[in-house]
């Protein structure tokens, strides 16, 4: 029994170590329980693949930026395997940004003592113009791609493709600034309905303090 668990454990450790190594072929995906077996034939840059690749959470914010981890796969050209993780990250970002936008928006109209019809109203024009906003201020800080080799041992068939990764990042500091137009353009909105107009200002004003400012 001793000997079948440190032989389990030995086979972990290696598992593991293929995994993390950043240079060489690597085994990623080898089952009994599955016909397809995964090799990671090289990795561009050829180091240990950075943390934030295995981030499960896609969109998360730290140090104060919002980041967000786009994916692509299935190509035979790098650079356009890259390019598009990148249109992902970017586009993604955006969407998740603007939902953000939306629940502290709904959290700050919650907390004020409003007309039901002014705050559905207030609502509704400034999700729509959250909606159509361009997100600015996007920047890439980093890019991962690794050329993979499949191999189906029920078909004989082996492919080979590129998986990339590209890390998007915003600053609170462009979050912010994206939230201030929103508010912007929603109170110009709202020129013929004062009661409006001022329950707009008293949630920008409850927003801003909930973000710290």
């Amino acid at each position: 029994m001793k000997s079948k668990i440190f032989g389990l454990s030995a086979f972990l450790v290696l598992s593991f170590a293929l995994f993390s190594c950043g240079g060489g072929s690597q085994v990623i995906a080898n089952s009994n329980a599955s016909p397809i077996t995964i090799v990671v034939l090289e990795s561009v840059p050829n180091i240990a693949t950075p943390d934030w690749v295995n981030n499960t959470d896609d969109f998360w914010e730290a140090n104060g930026n919002y980041l967000y981890r786009g994916m692509a796969e299935g190509m035979t050209n790098m650079e356009a395997s890259r390019r598009s993780a990148q249109a992902s990250a970017v586009t993604q970002i955006a969407e998740q940004v603007k939902a953000t936008v939306r629940v502290e928006f709904s959290r700050a109209l919650e907390s004020e003592a409003y007309d039901e019809a002014t705050g559905i109203y207030l609502k509704d024009v400034f999700f729509s113009v959250v909606d159509n906003l361009t997100l600015s201020g996007v920047a890439v800080k980093g890019s991962y791609s690794q050329r993979i080799s499949e191999t189906n041992r029920d078909t004989g068939t082996t492919k080979v493709y590129y998986r990339s990764y590209v890390l998007a990042q915003l600053s609170q500091q462009d979050f912010k600034k994206l939230v201030a137009t929103a508010f912007d353009k929603t109170s110009t909105q709202m020129t013929a309905n004062k009661s409006a107009k001022e329950l707009a200002k008293e949630v920008e004003d409850r927003f801003f303090a909930a973000q710290g400012q």
